[in-house]
C-alpha cells in the first residue's frame, strides 16, 4: 500500500504543507513588523533628538532675553528651569496617556494573525489540490 495514495498520507502531507505555509507566513509578518517599528522607533529618535537641539537654542536665547528684562540670568535661569520642571512633571502624569498608548499602538501590529475560518479555508483548499494531485497521478 503507498503512503502517498492513501487519504491518511494525502492529508498528513496536506497538513504538514499548511503547516509549513502558516510558519513561512508568520516569519514574513514577524519580519516585516519587527522592521516597521524598528524603522518608526529610530525616526522617533532622530525627531526627538533634533526637537531637543531646537529646544535648548530656544531656551538659552529666552535665558538671555528674559536675563535682560528681569536684571539677572541667574534669575532667568531659575525661570526657565521652573518651566522645564512644570512640563516634565505633567508629561510624568500623562504618561499612560502619551506614552504608552504610543508604544502599544507602535507594536500592536506586529503579528497579524488570520481569523480561523481563513486557517480552515487555506488548509482545505491544500488538502483539495493535494486529492486532484493524487488523482491525476
Amino acid at each position: 500500500m503507498k503512503e502517498n495514495g492513501t487519504i491518511l498520507g494525502i492529508l498528513s502531507s496536506a497538513v504538514g504543507e499548511y503547516l509549513s505555509a502558516r510558519t513561512d507566513d508568520f516569519k514574513k509578518n514577524i519580519v516585516t513588523g519587527l522592521s516597521v517599528g524598528f524603522s518608526r522607533m529610530l525616526a522617533v529618535l532622530v525627531i526627538s533628538f533634533l526637537l531637543l537641539i531646537v529646544l535648548g537654542i530656544f531656551a538659552y536665547a529666552f535665558i538671555l532675553l528674559l536675563g535682560e528684562a528681569v536684571g539677572s540670568m541667574t534669575g532667568a535661569a531659575f525661570i526657565v528651569g521652573g518651566v522645564y520642571l512644570m512640563a516634565v512633571v505633567i508629561l510624568f502624569l500623562l504618561r499612560k496617556k502619551l506614552f504608552r498608548r504610543m508604544f502599544t499602538n507602535l507594536f500592536s501590529g506586529i503579528i497579524k494573525e488570520e481569523s480561523p475560518a481563513d486557517s480552515w479555508k487555506t488548509l482545505l483548499l491544500m488538502i483539495v489540490r493535494n486529492l486532484r494531485g493524487s488523482l491525476d497521478a
